[in-house]
């Protein structure tokens, strides 16, 4: 059973503040999955006017923040939002660019190949003149094509040989993210199908360190939380999905990833109406509490009467859990009111500190349910599918 948490989450301010403020215990029980997102016509605009090649001068200034966090440490990055054939003022590739500054600032990076991407001949070219330091590895994300073309079997595998045999990886090494992506309308049983099917397919091409990603929190407040200043709580069934699959196949290696408090398809633009609002993590679920739009009574300062719901409610954790947490007590007493922004390192710190806990303590369970299995007469070894 893989113990570590995958989170996909985008490389900006509000996830680099999370990180920050988290211990080492908490940082080493994950790698994330960084998605650095395409600039925008501000941050544009303000890199033109400090230098010459404004792309590499915005890209170099993303990798010293990331580096702040991980440098010595592991993470996988990703590049999906770029346009594919995308490059720089010197002629690279976004990846390519962000993996050698990374690496110049001593984080070890893990590539993200798109499997989608790779029939662009450019794209290929531009993966295969990649090097990697010691400790990286490349790591195949499948989307929603790869997974329709898994049914077409003899092109699926001939695809991820090809990447394979390009890069010169070896698939018992090489790390593959099956990203079923936004599964709000999709019950958990075919969310656990889904990952039982990518499982045996992708085990009986050779590959074995494997990970799931899936996100059930909506694009919008509205559809997590009908009515405004209320609250409510969400099942996060690709938990629910991830335990269910471990529960029958104990001995998978299956790695758990989300995409932390945000939907993949969520946009980074700020409505200027946008419900205030905290999302908690909690076991299996998000509590949620919607306030009003941040131009009604009070604007952000009602944060202030939520993060006293969240404290008052029984889910809460207490301070000392998380920085997330200190910050929610903090504002429930009046002492700081924040930003959106400010809400998103809240809510990502205190949600990663939990599902690196629940992923612990879920599989401690498993293991002592399977160690006494194993003691009973006539117990039969736990199967893993193959």
């Amino acid at each position: 059973m893989d113990l570590h948490y995958y989170p996909v989450v985008r490389a900006k301010g509000g996830e680099f503040e999370a990180f920050k403020n988290m211990p080492s215990t908490v940082i080493n029980r994950f790698t994330p999955i960084l998605e650095i997102p395409k600039i925008s016509d501000k941050e544009y605009e303000a890199a033109v006017k400090k230098s010459d090649t404004p792309y590499e001068y915005w890209m170099d200034k993303k990798a010293k923040k990331i580096a702040e966090i991980f440098k010595g440490k592991l993470v996988i990055v990703d590049v999906s939002q770029w346009p594919v054939n995308f490059t720089t003022e010197g002629g690279s590739q976004v990846l390519g660019y962000m993996v050698s500054a990374l690496s110049s600032l001593g984080v070890i990076v893990s590539p993200v190949v798109g499997y989608a991407r790779w029939d662009s001949v450019q794209y290929r070219q531009g993966i295969k003149d990649m090097s990697l330091q010691a400790g990286a590895n490349f790591c195949i994300r499948l989307d929603e094509i790869a997974l329709e073309d898994m049914a077409d079997t003899e092109h699926f595998e001939s695809v991820l040989e090809d990447i394979c045999i390009s890069v010169d990886a070896d698939m018992s090494s090489t790390v593959v993210v099956v990203d079923i992506g936004d599964v709000t309308k999709l019950p958990v049983f075919e969310i656990t199908e889904a990952m039982d099917n990518a499982y045996e397919t992708l085990v009986g091409i050779g590959f074995e360190k494997l990970v799931v990603t899936a996100s059930s929190i909506p694009d919008s407040i509205e559809k997590a939380v009908k009515d405004r200043d209320s609250s409510d709580t969400m099942v996060r069934k690709e938990m629910l999905a991830w335990k269910g699959f471990i529960s029958a196949n104990p001995d998978a290696g299956l790695g758990f990833g989300d995409y932390g408090v945000r939907n993949p398809r969520s946009s980074d633009i700020i409505a200027p109406d946008m419900n205030v609002k905290i999302r908690y993590t909690i076991e299996n679920s998000f509590f949620i509490v919607r306030g009003h739009s941040v131009r009604g009574v009070d604007g952000y300062a009602q944060s202030q009467a939520l993060s006293q719901v969240i404290v008052e409610s029984k889910h809460y954790l207490q301070p000392g859990f998380s920085w997330g947490d200190k910050k929610i007590f903090e504002c429930s007493q009046g002492l700081m009111v924040g930003n959106s922004t400010t809400w998103i390192a809240i809510d990502t710190n205190h949600h990663i500190t939990a599902v690196t806990a629940e992923i612990f303590e879920f599989a401690t369970t498993i293991a002592a349910q399977v160690a006494k299995a194993s003691t009973k007469p006539n117990a039969e070894p736990a199967v893993r599918k193959s």
